[in-house]
């Protein structure tokens, strides 16, 4: 039998059953999963916490507005991850609905500036827009000090907003880069009620505090400035016509792609995301339904378009994202829609590739039990952040993955369990020269002769954040049709903090086949008079000996055949297996 996860035992199986509830009835499933959302202060956006609430927040944004009426050179800083993406969209967006030209952005390259703010980048700004006189990094700036204080030589002003952790100091103090103004819910002195919010959301409520500012400023009789009243009248107009809201749908991807936990700040802003990217006019969203071909949901998001905006940083440039998001034709997002399809190609190809050298290295250095470290010479390092995610769910421990280049170890770690990742590596920060993250997911650069140190002295570091269990209970075949899948998507957006149901299930086999791309389909027996149909989606198990007839233990989530998606009088519901319990 193949060592993995993906196939178990039948004794695994009955020790997981000890203690799960059989269900006879979907209202007993819809029951637990209310339960889920007992605690949430609120459910609709008009409910959701003020931008003044966000420390610093409408202080800045009084800064810029006044940079603005000065007409200065902002430049926005961004990342080349999704959130950093979306982020940097939505700034400019702002910018550009506001109809306030005197903006520019910059976003690094991680082959050649590495991640955020870097010294490297300060100087291309400074050479491409030479009178810059604001800088606002959106999704990173926390750990730029270097750069900060290039800022503060050349008398450029600088604002920070971010969602990342601070670095500490040996007191434990945070420390803050030099800025004019830092806008992160993870300072200890910012009573932001959520701080877990993506770099998105921060940036949008930075928005919102410039919107609120500029029209108080409009509405202030004292200006006798003629030009400045003019200005003034020409942007209350545009601001009185902007939509905060339909910001938010990217805000929603970016929610989901950073593994943010799903309270209800989170919740709401995605739920609304997804029922409306559908019918957004926003040109990258129609050619991305146009390219689905199937309805949208927090999966498909995080499967099927999110992985396409991030292939674009980790192969090539995050720029090629961006300008699909900002895409100004519908044939314009159609050719950048191709582009981003084809670095996804390429990286799931070197993904492959990575992934198999980092499961082999693993035993070819001393570990810690605690973790593992994978360590390669010149991997590629736009995919070691997904290699440690899968890592860190085969082995369910803490997984970093790093590339040796001439003797610095750069690469990224993906936390397991409650393992708060980011305290973890505060404890050791001595020993790396760069590191930055939140609790789930981090960056890192070391000394190759430090790795050593780095394995031994890592010690997890838990997190007191309740866990949403993921495995429902045990379903009875007859419950799988329509109305169950309803009773579940109507909790959507499903992700940290509200996993996607999974349930156990014991039924026959009466139909086993390999898929063209090496899967799985099954068709199980559901009623005395129907079948349901199954996917294993697990190539290393195609040529596995699965019996007809036989009854197969596993589990697995409820989903529409997307097949049958544009069917609706017949909608197909199918099972999605992510694990099987045999003998």
């Amino acid at each position: 039998m193949p060592s993995d996860s993906a196939i178990n035992t039948q004794h695994d199986f009955n020790a997981i059953k000890k203690g799960l509830q059989t269900f006879s009835h979907i209202d007993e499933i819809e029951s637990i999963l209310k339960q889920r959302f007992k605690d949430f202060c609120f459910h609709t956006l008009k409910d959701i916490p003020h931008p003044k609430e966000l420390h610093n927040n409408m202080e800045a944004s009084l800064f810029v507005c006044q940079s603005i009426l000065r007409n200065e050179k902002i430049v926005i800083v961004g990342d080349y991850d999704t959130d950093g993406i979306c982020a940097t969209s939505i700034m400019l967006d702002f910018f550009d609905q506001l109809s306030y030209n005197n903006v520019a952005f910059a976003m690094p390259n991680r082959f050649i500036h590495g991640y955020g703010f870097s010294v490297k980048l300060f100087h291309e700004i400074l050479k491409d827009h030479s009178d810059v006189k604001v800088i606002i990094t959106v999704d990173n700036g926390v750990s730029s000090f270097q750069a900060a204080e290039l800022c503060r030589e050349h008398n450029i002003g600088l604002i920070i907003t971010d969602h990342h952790t601070l670095e500490v100091d040996s007191n434990k103090d945070q420390k803050i880069p030099y800025c004019n103004f830092m806008i992160n819910p993870q300072q200890a002195i910012c009573n932001f009620p959520y701080s877990e919010i993506c770099g998105s959301l921060v940036a949008w409520y930075f928005c919102c505090a410039i919107k609120i500012s500029m029209l108080n400023l409009c509405s202030d009789s004292n200006t006798k400035n003629n030009q400045t009243k003019k200005l003034l009248n020409c942007y209350e107009k545009n601001l009185k016509i902007i939509r905060m809201e339909s910001f938010l749908l990217l805000v929603g991807i970016a929610t989901i792609a950073d593994v943010m936990p799903l309270n209800a700040i989170n919740h709401t802003i995605c739920k609304y995301a997804l029922k409306h990217i559908p019918n957004s006019k926003r040109y990258a969203f129609q050619a991305l339904m146009e390219n689905l071909k199937s309805g949208i949901d927090s999966q498909v998001l995080g499967f099927r378009i999110i992985p396409l905006l991030n292939a674009a940083g980790r192969i090539s440039d995050g720029k090629i994202a961006l300008s699909f998001l900002r895409s100004t034709s519908l044939s314009n997002a159609r050719f950048y829609l191709k582009q981003l399809k084809d670095l996804n190609t390429q990286r799931k190809l070197l993904q492959d590739e990575v992934t198999n050298k980092a499961f082999q290295s693993i035993s070819q250095i001393p570990q810690n039990e605690n973790m593992l470290c994978a360590v390669g010479e010149d991997w590629h390092e736009g995919v070691l952040g997904i290699v440690a995610g899968k890592m860190a769910d085969e082995f369910q421990k803490p997984c970093f993955v790093l590339t040796n280049t001439n003797g610095v170890c750069k690469g990224s770690g993906r936390s397991a369990g409650d393992v708060d990742l980011i305290s973890s590596m505060q404890k050791i920060g001595h020993l790396m020269q760069r590191y930055g993250g939140h609790v789930g997911a981090v960056g890192l650069e070391l000394k190759d002769y430090n790795l050593e140190s780095f394995i031994k002295s890592f010690k997890p570091i838990s997190h007191n954040i309740e866990k949403k269990e993921n495995v429902l209970g045990i379903l009875n075949s007859h419950l799988i049709n329509y109305e169950l899948f309803s009773c579940i998507t109507s909790f959507e957006p499903f992700g940290n903090g509200n996993p996607l149901p999974k349930f156990l299930c014991e039924m026959e086999i009466l139909e086993c086949k390999k898929t063209g791309q090496g899967f799985r389909e099954f068709h199980f027996k559901r009623t005395e008079n129907s079948s349901i149909k199954g996917m294993f989606f697990n190539q290393k198990y195609a040529d596995y000996n699965f019996t007809i007839g036989s009854i197969l233990c596993f589990r697995a989530t409820i989903a529409l055949d997307s097949q049958s998606f544009y069917t609706t009088q017949n909608r197909q519901i199918m099972l999605i297996i992510d694990r099987v319990y045999t003998e």
